[in-house]
């Protein structure tokens, strides 16, 4: 039988390959057409002389920074913005964003990727740095404290510690999200201040239609050992499917990229089990009845969020990274901590949480919806003086 000629016809798995080869050159087109546009304007650029700059890695940390600095601009505090990401909202809110704004005394600028990024950064001249990156000027760690750096000021990116030892040694100032970490920073200028993303992501939280089915449960796991996949892998999720609840796994956004082939092991484990790889992870907890993680950020921010109780497990350590009590005693004032031991359990676990009674806000974080006003007084004062 003659079927005619084939010409023309494009079989599927040449197409995919094609389509993605495509959307890969368009991609590195807009890649390099948004790296020269930002060269040529950080070039032409005057960065005024000011005692008071910004410093992010990248888009993924702009929601700890985004309420300050709106506030800073407000008040017209002159400052500089410094990102390693060409993608950071910042450029965006400078060049689109807000075009009836006053930016006179705002500049950002993308500083590079990589090396080029580490050495911008390591050699930045304001007096003051606000970041919240942990480790600089930590041996090994390619970003150096600048030497004119007089004041460089950490702002946190969890509510809870969770950085490597000695992670904060060469800031100077620590804006505090509640006293119970002041005992570590004695010798450190400590500016009790709360969280600005913490704030922000309760008042979303009031707006969000957040009904729950009353059976979902949100496993929400951090990167690296300390994670509870890596600690306990795919048999607590199946146990708890099994048993009528319906989970869903969020791993750390790090984990899609550093874990690649652990994170598709486990989705191959967990067919019909739904993964959540958003960075903004306010939705997914929307959805959420109980949370369970490790000794994490993320528990406080759902609890905080949504008054919702947490099951905290036990997971793996490791001895490069801070240890603190509180993290583990909070556990059981916004729901339980479980060991290893018992994890076998955790049906029965999550069935007896809604006796529990849970502590009040206020007690877990400080000056809530206060923070950005208490940053941007502190800064401003930091600069007239």
């Amino acid at each position: 039988m003659n079927f005619g000629s084939k010409k023309g016809y494009l079989d599927p798995g040449t197409g995919n390959a094609l389509f993605a080869a495509l959307f890969g050159i368009i991609g590195s087109v807009v890649y390099f057409a948004k790296n020269l546009f930002y060269r040529i304007k950080g070039q032409k650029q005057e960065l005024f002389e000011c005692d008071l700059a910004i410093f992010s890695e990248g888009k993924m940390y702009w929601i700890y920074f985004k309420d300050v600095v709106e506030e800073l601009i407000k008040r017209k505090i002159k400052f500089a913005y410094y990102t390693m990401d060409i993608n950071d909202p910042a450029l965006e809110l400078y060049d689109y964003g807000n075009p009836e704004a006053d930016f006179s005394s705002f500049k950002v600028k993308y500083v590079g990727a990589g090396n080029k990024g580490y050495s911008a950064i390591s050699n930045l001249k304001e007096k003051n740095i606000l970041a919240t990156t942990p480790n600089i000027g930590s041996p090994g760690y390619p970003i150096k404290k600048p030497k004119d750096c007089k004041n460089l000021i950490h702002i946190f990116h969890a509510l809870g510690l969770g950085y490597k030892k000695g992670g904060l040694d060469n800031y100077d100032t620590i804006l505090l999200h509640q006293t119970h970490y002041e005992k570590l920073f004695e010798s450190k200028k400590v500016v009790l201040a709360g969280l600005p993303y913490l704030d922000s992501l309760i008042e979303r939280a009031k707006n969000l239609q957040s009904n729950t089915d009353g059976k979902t449960i949100l496993v929400a796991s951090t990167w690296g050992e300390r994670g509870i996949l890596k600690t306990y892998g795919s048999k607590f999720i199946l146990n708890l499917a099994n048993v009528g609840y319906n989970v869903i796994v969020r791993p750390h956004p790090y984990s899609y990229i550093y874990e690649k082939e652990f994170i598709a092991n486990l989705q191959k484990e967990l067919p019909n089990i739904p993964f959540s790889s958003e960075i903004d992870n306010l939705s997914v907890l929307a959805k959420a009845d109980i949370l369970i993680s490790e000794l994490s950020g993320v528990r406080l921010d759902f609890y905080l969020a949504f008054k919702r109780p947490v099951i905290s497990l036990e997971s793996g350590s490791n001895d490069e990274y801070e240890h603190n009590e509180w993290l583990i005693d909070v556990s059981d004032d916004i729901g339980i901590f479980v060991k290893k031991e018992q994890v076998e359990n955790l049906p029965q676990i999550v069935k007896n949480l809604a006796e529990r009674k849970l502590a009040d806000e206020n007690s877990i974080l400080a000056n809530i919806g206060k923070s950005k006003m208490i940053i941007a007084d502190y800064l401003e004062d930091l600069i007239k003086t």
